[in-house]
């Protein structure tokens, strides 16, 4: 497989800030989106997305070329463990779940011919798009928008809302509270999975098989509103959504909207694949 096109880029606009990250070898391509920290702790001046993320990219590389996703997902959870208690996080992260560094990702292998997803990913294969939404992330965005909306009725307009989202600010107890329901033992309605370094059901992950002719692959992390045969098509999508619906509230709802002065409302992640068919 070839690299056609990559980027990863802050939402703030400065790199240092930045959750995501994605790493390509001879055998995987991978995109990871840790997960916006909301306890403002920090771990060496780093955020627990940017922990997580910068561990699993470094781990990638390490992985036999023929591993299957029990075997990745064991080797990931492993190297994060030894990590957390290598930098004295484990009792930390153990004992507060909304503390516990998280990340989405989205493995291809080469070998397997294999897309696995795990958390609010996507890919597209050739023109074929394939995501993998989750109901908590709804039910929260659903609930902001509900709340900016009333702000609205009360008189509050969309450039104070961009100055300060009281709607985030309404939600992030729920954020807060939604890490209980992650990497559960037992099935719940509001249920989902996440790479942590811990446990979690791995008949949860979605698994795409990549047909034997397929000439390209795009990964993308959410910060893409959609994902698009190219990078510049999936700016455009949202730079569209940028400008019509800042705030994500209406046409595009989600926990958070654009912070002023930010270039988005997320970190984004793009890679764009030429695969050789079989």
């Amino acid at each position: 497989m070839e690299v056609i096109e990559a980027s990863v880029l802050s939402k703030t606009g400065d790199p240092q800030t930045c959750e995501d990250r994605y790493c390509v070898t001879e055998d995987y391509a991978c995109v990871i989106d840790g997960a916006t920290d909301v306890s403002g702790k920090r771990y060496n001046g780093r955020t627990s997305g940017q922990v997580i993320s910068g561990v699993i990219a470094e781990t990638i590389p390490m992985l036999p070329a023929d591993a299957d996703i029990r075997e990745i997902i064991d080797i990931i959870n492993e190297t994060l463990i030894r990590y957390y208690k290598a930098q004295e996080m484990y009792d930390s992260v153990t004992e507060s779940p909304y503390t516990r560094p998280t990340a989405a990702m989205i493995l291809y292998s080469r070998s397997r011919h294999t897309v696995w997803m795990v958390g609010d990913c996507q890919c597209m294969i050739d023109e074929e798009a394939h995501t993998n939404p989750k109901i908590v992330d709804d039910i929260i965005a659903n609930t902001r928008s509900l709340f900016l909306e009333a702000e609205i009725r009360k008189g509050k307009t969309v450039e104070e809302l961009l100055e300060k989202d009281t709607g985030f600010e309404a939600v992030r107890p729920f954020i807060q509270m939604q890490y209980y329901m992650q990497n559960l033992q037992e099935p719940n309605q509001y249920g989902y999975i996440a790479v942590t370094g811990f446990p979690f059901d791995l008949g949860q992950i979605k698994t795409v098989c990549v047909k034997p002719d397929a000439t390209s692959l795009a990964l993308a992390s959410d910060g893409y509103p959609t994902i698009r045969p190219t990078l510049q098509q999936s700016e455009d999508a949202l730079r569209d959504i940028q400008e019509c619906d800042p705030l994500c509230f209406r046409e595009y709802k989600l926990a958070k909207g654009l912070v002023k002065g930010n270039a988005s409302f997320d970190d984004r992640t793009y890679i764009r694949l030429r695969l050789k068919p079989r």
